[in-house]
């Protein structure tokens, strides 16, 4: 049997391709259950996948059952799934793996760490050296280098790691992707900073990557480091900014798409982007001026807004001074930001903005199951699908919030109504 795998919030579905000979039935309510997961049919996919379990016992449908009920957010359910997959097969690398998110995504941050410490281990990411030093309270003076993994989003979100080692008396070397380089050159915890690919940092005591920074100091839902803001824009920027926008009453950055090439590679549930179109009667309230947040994907759907709505739009932005340098000013300037899970989303948390945080029902393991408040950002409002592919719900309860929180209602003055669109 063969494996493939599709990414899903943070994590992989196991598709296997049968190779051997064995029930037919079997092969085809494991599909069916694939099917169904992804298109966030929870109860089908899990009547499907125990189905192919009956026909044909495989780890994989038993680990994919753990997975659905995970998506669906049992998460006690499912590790104890994973567990059972780990107990047949000790070796399973992305049960070991699932199971830590698992975990984390319920806030046990304890267990959590733990758990991805094998994953860290066998990719070589487990900072043994830095851990050493910080056992023995010897980091001061020792240069220690961070270099990126993930996204543009991860590097903001796990930058402000490099601050407690500053802290701690480190000398503080970060190798980061390019596209970060002008705007993290404002952090003055950063001793050194180079793009990853030009490598010229020397001599370096111990290393790390920036994602493993929170296993290393063993971080919990109560010492998450909330050292914000601790991403800064340029002053002369903001201030720039501050002249376009300064005669609004409320100003909203808003950004509807992540990057297209990531959401593709998910499962249609975890897909992160939102039409634009969404949030009509907002662009049409007198009360609000909207902002685009958007450079690139998702900036064609602007054309076919009604011709009702008011979206400011900025083709200069992050053009002539490097990118994120006039979004951070951009944001700099807002009331408040609404967005999907994006680099802009962890940018503006990590600058202390107030964030509207919009997510799809299937979410990775850093925004805890359950939780409208993150405790690695204390202004960040949490709007979850509770439906697959459901944005109105998400939106109404934005625009409630609105309401309560800033006393303004986004009232629909072309069609006498107020809140959102019509469901569809």
């Amino acid at each position: 049997m063969m494996i493939t795998q599709k990414k899903i919030a943070f994590c992989v579905l196991l598709i296997p391709s049968f190779c051997l000979p064995m029930d037919q039935k079997a092969i085809d309510a494991f599909h069916k259950g694939t099917e169904d997961l992804a298109m966030g049919r929870i109860e089908q996919a899990l009547a499907h996948y125990k189905q192919s379990f009956q026909y044909y016992s495989s780890i994989d449908t038993l680990y994919n059952i753990g997975y659905t009920y995970k998506t669906a957010g049992y998460l006690d359910t499912a590790i104890e799934i994973y567990k059972q997959v780990l107990s047949a097969d000790p070796n399973h690398d992305n049960a070991h793996l699932a199971l830590g998110f698992a975990y984390l995504n319920k806030g046990d941050f304890l267990h959590g760490w733990k758990q991805h410490e094998r994953y860290l281990k066998k990719s070589n990411k487990n900072a043994d050296v830095l851990r050493m030093l910080m056992s023995n309270n010897d980091l001061r003076g020792k240069h220690i280098v961070c270099t990126y993994e993930g996204g543009i989003g991860d590097t903001f979100m796990f930058i402000r790691y490099v601050q407690l080692l500053k802290e701690r008396g480190a000398y503080t070397i970060c190798a980061l992707q390019k596209a970060v380089i002008p705007l993290l050159s404002f952090c003055p915890y950063i001793d050194e900073l180079y793009a990853f690919e030009n490598k010229k940092f020397g001599h370096a005591d111990a290393s790390s990557t920036l994602m493993s920074l929170p296993a290393v100091f063993n971080s919990t839902y109560e010492t998450i480091p909330q050292n914000i803001p601790y991403i800064f824009a340029d002053p002369i920027l903001i201030e720039h900014w501050h002249q376009k926008t300064k005669n609004n009453t409320f100003n909203i950055g808003l950004c509807w798409q992540s990057d297209v090439y990531n959401d593709s590679s998910r499962l249609p549930i975890a897909r992160r982007g939102m039409p634009l179109e969404k949030w009509t009667v907002l662009l049409q309230s007198p009360d609000v001026c909207a902002h685009s947040l958007q450079c690139f994907d998702g900036i064609e759907q602007i054309k076919a807004l009604p011709h009702t709505c008011t979206l400011q739009v900025y083709p200069e932005l992050d053009t002539k001074h490097g990118p994120f340098m006039d979004s951070a000013a951009l944001i700099a300037n807002m009331d408040l930001i609404i967005t999907i899970d994006s680099a802009i989303a962890h940018l503006a948390g990590g600058m202390g903005k107030p964030v509207f945080l919009l997510l799809p029902y299937a979410v990775d393991w850093r925004w805890i199951y359950g939780k409208t408040d993150s405790p690695w950002y204390p202004t960040i409002t949490i709007y979850k699908q509770q439906e697959p592919f459901n944005w109105h719900t998400v939106v109404d309860c934005v625009y409630n919030h609105i309401k309560e929180t800033y006393g303004i209602t986004i009232k629909d003055t072309y069609n006498n109504g107020s809140n959102t669109l019509k469901k569809e």
